[in-house]
């Protein structure tokens, strides 16, 4: 490969890891349409959750899957999903990924809160059109799970200014708005 493509690949990886850190954000701060910009219209998500595998399982159109899932993490408490481990192949307008995903999810259960931590990977198929990349399809394996007593304490005079909302109000869309 000539620099320039060895450069053009590594733009490309870039652009695509953003768009996965993205489609954590989305879940994160429950946002459906930042959620919706980062599938194509004709994506594939096939979804499922180990700690309550039946009240979520979805394969089929990523736009049509998003309501529900916002629907979903709304009725959460709080949830963090870090993104990390990405490796990627691009080929051309191409690109296949896979990357560790550690998500964090406070629900309650008979009215005590518990912890839903997860251990997985995501799996992506990129696609580039008229220059821009989103995603084609996403799955997720889970190699792990733990569900437990919360054990968080926030003291009482810890203000919601400086704890993350889950919605555009939160202090990140100042800096950063899509």
């Amino acid at each position: 490969m000539t620099l320039e493509q060895q450069l053009q690949v590594l733009l490309d990886k870039q652009a695509l890891t953003e768009l996965m850190y993205k489609f954590a954000r989305a879940l994160d701060r429950v946002d459906g349409e930042l959620m919706k910009s980062t599938y194509w219209p004709d994506a594939v998500e096939e979804h499922q959750d180990p700690i309550f595998p039946e009240l979520f399982y979805y394969n089929g159109n990523a736009h049509d899957f998003v309501d529900p899932a916002m629907a979903g993490f709304k009725a959460l408490k709080a949830t963090q999903h870090r993104i990390s481990n990405p490796l990627i192949e691009v080929d051309g307008d191409e690109a296949r990924a896979e990357c560790y995903v550690w998500a964090y999810h406070v629900h309650e259960e008979e009215g005590v809160d518990r912890e839903g931590i997860l251990g997985g990977r995501h799996h992506f198929r990129f696609q580039r059109r008229a220059g821009e990349w989103r995603i084609l399809h996403r799955s997720t394996v889970f190699d792990w799970n733990q569900n437990q007593p919360a054990s968080a304490i926030w003291a009482e005079s810890f203000s919601d200014k400086y704890r993350g909302q889950r919605d555009r109000s939160d202090d990140s869309y100042h800096y950063i708005q899509r």
